[in-house]
């Protein structure tokens, strides 16, 4: 009897979940529309209460008149003039959230918008304090290039060492918070690319938010990206040495804040070692 109270209290709270989803759009002209519309519909058939934060970050070809062709009250777009970063336009997307659950997906929809629902039921389920999609996950389904591959595990094994961060897979464009972790760690919040998503862990960490989960994602790389290899290679190195220098930077700038103090432990309850993959 007592199981399926927990079970229908359970089902409850993900019924009544009020969930902020913050997505970071650059030029999508051609598939913002059928990205959005599949958003909204896995939203709607999933949760009461919901918003979607749309933010163009200096799209040029014509994604911002697109995108107004939704006029549902709960798809609210917010054009930056310039083009600013993924970690900038989320930044002010998790100002504006009102939900209790705030998630950011990447506008490209390289991760099906139905992992939402599997997100929010995880972190209900084991009273998650964050909620990571990880391609190293054993369920994981994705299609990525080799060299990707042996990049991204050299730099998790990096990262492993610098913050002692307990997770595979930092990158992945799509997390779920607490709102009070998004409340506790904004203020601290300065990147603006690509090392935006282990800022955010490591300052969850220090602030005591250690029960992160990682779950399986379902990728496909080349149905997404259709790069010629010389150009792939090229954008991979990019990416990576910026990655490498936003690293390096946050890592300094992580060891000041502490030791200076200026960056204050939550007084949060001891619940135990941080949950972990399931």
């Amino acid at each position: 009897m007592m199981g399926e109270v927990h079970q229908n209290s359970l089902f409850a709270d993900f019924e009544n979940a009020y969930v902020s989803v913050v997505v970071p759009v650059f030029n999508e002209a051609p598939n913002i529309v059928a990205n959005l519309g599949l958003l909204l519909e896995e939203m709607e058939s999933s949760f009461r209460h919901f918003e979607i934060l749309v933010m163009s970050d200096g799209s040029t070809d014509g994604t911002n008149q697109e995108m107004f062709r939704f006029q549902c009250p709960e798809v609210k777009i917010k054009i930056f003039p310039e083009n600013t970063g993924k970690g900038a336009v989320i930044r002010e997307g998790f100002r504006a959230a009102q939900g209790d659950y705030i998630l950011f997906i990447d506008g490209g929809m390289e991760l099906h918008p139905r992992e939402i629902r599997i997100f929010i039921g995880l972190m209900i389920l084991y009273e998650c304090d964050i909620v990571i999609g990880s391609k190293r996950h054993p369920q994981s389904k994705i299609d990525y290039p080799w060299f990707r591959k042996v990049l991204s595990w050299i730099y998790q094994k990096i990262i492993h060492q610098l913050f002692q961060v307990d997770v595979t897979d930092t990158q992945v464009g799509m997390k779920l918070f607490r709102k009070e972790v998004v409340q506790a760690i904004e203020p601290y919040l300065e990147i603006d690319r690509y090392g935006f998503d282990l800022e955010l862990l490591s300052l969850a960490k220090i602030k005591g938010f250690k029960r992160i989960m990682e779950a399986p994602i379902q990728m496909n790389y080349f149905g997404k990206n259709k790069r010629p290899l010389p150009k792939e290679l090229w954008h991979v190195f990019r990416v990576g040495l910026s990655l490498m220098k936003d690293t390096w930077r946050l890592y300094r700038r992580l060891n000041h804040l502490e030791k200076t103090g200026q960056l204050r432990l939550q007084e949060l309850p001891d619940d135990g070692p941080p949950r972990k993959r399931r």
